[in-house]
């Protein structure tokens, strides 16, 4: 018999508290609270699995507390509850990591359907994070690409279940692949994220700076999505380093560099069972060429660098440039545009360095976004 999920129900009006108690008892476990403070208080002591939550109370509000249960809890699901005057807000929620939301009054076959499908995304998601974490045991920063191979190999069954997922419908409403495929994408992309406090939400940004200069080109649909996998999954090769150097704050030793230098290749050997693009690993293979020829795994030089690889890298390097790190504070834009033009026609294609400066110089310090605090498993179009 399958474990009843556990619900907390966070409401400062006891009516639809109450009334989500009765009509949701029977069939999940399910604790109550009446503001955020005793809401994030009963998280720590009890395994939620998902929370319902009023957005307008008293203290904290539903948005402060869906972006506190997100940033130490994310793998507990959230709805948020609003009346129809603010649905507004109910859909600026889903920016900041909320599933989906209900309007007030209730409509009981809604409720219970929005919970089930929440619900089953939310075992999607566990399936793949143990997946990875199955992943993570196969690889580590000693390895090289052809023993991951090998190791892969071995472990068939693991990418079995792994395209099961993916291929598996959520509704008939949608296309199957590409929601599994972005599913898919999102727990990898948190997974590799959550390694680094500095670098967190760096995937996203990837990804919106990247579609930024995309949309200054002529390029299909194909292409932007496979551009937005791609710039989402970049470093997913990193998976296999270790903590303690990825957190180092200086620089890399010759064999700490020399391992760290393999990621783009154990990132293509990591994602190829699962049927990606070749557009897509083009992008986690070539993303640290050079324009002129100097950078790795594979020395390629000019357009014989895939033009998708080259919007990463510009896009990469930038965010890299405009965050903090360990051993540095983030440049200012003019400091970073500076350095960009300085780098033009040897690290980067000049011809994207110009659509990206040309950005920054309309768009000035709205141009980094700030929008775009890193929430687990959202993905920026």
């Amino acid at each position: 018999m399958q474990p009843r999920h556990r619900i907390l129900i966070v409401d400062d009006d006891a009516g639809p508290r109450e009334s989500l108690n009765m009509i949701l008892k029977p069939f999940f476990n399910i604790y109550l609270a009446s503001n955020g403070e005793e809401a994030l208080s009963m998280i720590k002591q009890y395994p939620i699995d998902l929370v319902i939550l009023d957005l307008k109370m008293p203290g904290i509000q539903g948005t402060e507390v869906l972006k506190e249960i997100k940033r130490q809890h994310s793998e507990i699901e959230v709805i948020v509850l609003t009346g129809y005057g603010s649905l507004k807000s109910a859909i600026e929620s889903i920016r900041y990591g909320a599933a989906d939301y209900l309007l007030k009054p209730f409509n009981v076959a809604e409720i219970i359907s929005v919970i089930n499908k929440t619900m089953n995304k939310k075992k999607l998601y566990d399936d793949l994070k143990g997946f990875l974490k199955e992943l993570g045991q196969l690889i580590g920063m000693d390895a090289d690409p052809m023993s991951v191979k090998q190791g892969l190999k071995k472990h068939e069954d693991l990418f079995m279940r792994v395209r099961a997922l993916i291929n598996k419908p959520l509704n008939e409403e949608t296309n199957p692949q590409s929601v599994r495929c972005l599913d898919f994408v999102k727990v990898l992309t948190d997974t590799l994220d959550k390694k680094d406090s500095y670098t967190y939400g760096h995937s996203s940004r990837v990804n919106f700076y990247a579609n930024l200069i995309a949309q200054k080109l002529n390029l299909s649909q194909e292409e932007l999505d496979d551009l937005q996998i791609g710039a989402l999954l970049h470093d997913i090769g990193k998976i296999g380093i270790e903590n303690k150097v990825i957190l180092k704050g200086e620089k890399f030793d010759d064999r700490e560099l020399q391992m760290a230098r393999r990621h783009p290749e154990m990132g293509v050997e990591l994602v190829a069972p699962i049927g990606l693009s070749a557009r897509v690993t083009s992008v986690i293979r070539h993303h640290h060429e050079f324009f002129d020829g100097t950078g790795y795994p594979d020395g390629l030089k000019e357009e014989a660098i895939p033009l998708l690889a080259r919007i990463v890298s510009l896009a990469e390097v930038f965010d890299a440039m405009v965050s903090d790190r360990p051993y540095r504070k983030a440049l200012s834009l003019a400091e970073a545009t500076k350095e960009l033009k300085r780098c033009a026609g040897t690290q980067f294609d000049p011809k994207l360095v110009d659509i990206l400066v040309k950005l920054i110089e309309e768009r000035g310090e709205s141009f980094l976004p700030q929008h775009l605090n890193p929430v687990p498993g959202m993905v920026n179009a």
